[in-house]
């Protein structure tokens, strides 16, 4: 992987969707950006790792109208619930095999509940949901203000808190980067 040419393809692949796709944008920059703040943190030194984490929604291109929408039928949910098999496939195809990996299992919970029910995936791929998760709860929506702080810790660590998947001492560093984010955030808007 030439890493310097991927990193130049994703800043002018960003550039581009802040113009065009400005909802998909703030999620692919935000859950990015967030997820490489843990990676850094836990001193994860896997470059596609770091692409992973902004290319983990850009499968959510092929459903954009759903994005806003207060409620999903089944047979929306269903197609949305494909993204992260979509994103997998573009990283694929840029032989990324990695973190197709990491963006494939991102919906996934430890406890096999996720989007496709594994239980058995790459810690990475947590790492990204922990900050997809949150990104996810303290951005407003249409149909709902923002989460708490409170509530979105709630939501993007529950899972977690057992120590059997992500040990305990990271959860606490991971927690101190989301109040963090979280407080950035509060200072941009």
């Amino acid at each position: 992987m030439n890493y310097e040419y991927e990193k130049k393809f994703l800043d002018d692949y960003m550039n581009s969707l802040k113009f065009f796709k400005p909802n998909i944008f703030k999620i692919m920059y935000r859950t990015g950006l967030l997820s490489s703040q843990i990676g850094k943190t836990l001193e994860i030194d896997d470059k596609e790792f770091f692409l992973a984490g902004f290319y983990a929604n850009i499968g959510l291109l092929g459903f954009e109208k759903f994005i806003e929408k207060e409620f999903l039928n089944e047979k929306e949910y269903k197609q949305i619930k494909r993204h992260p098999a979509l994103s997998s496939q573009f990283l694929e195809s840029k032989n990324l095999y990695k973190a197709s990996e990491y963006v494939y299992y991102h919906h996934e919970l430890p406890d096999g509940s996720g989007y496709y029910g594994y239980d058995n995936y790459p810690v990475e791929s947590d790492y990204i949901r922990i900050a997809d998760t949150f990104n996810g709860a303290i951005t407003p929506k249409s149909y709902r203000p923002p989460l708490t702080l409170k509530e979105a810790l709630e939501l993007s660590l529950s899972p977690y808190k057992n120590g059997l998947k992500i040990n305990i001492d990271d959860i606490k560093k991971i927690e101190n980067i989301l109040i963090r984010f979280y407080n950035d955030m509060l200072q941009m808007f």
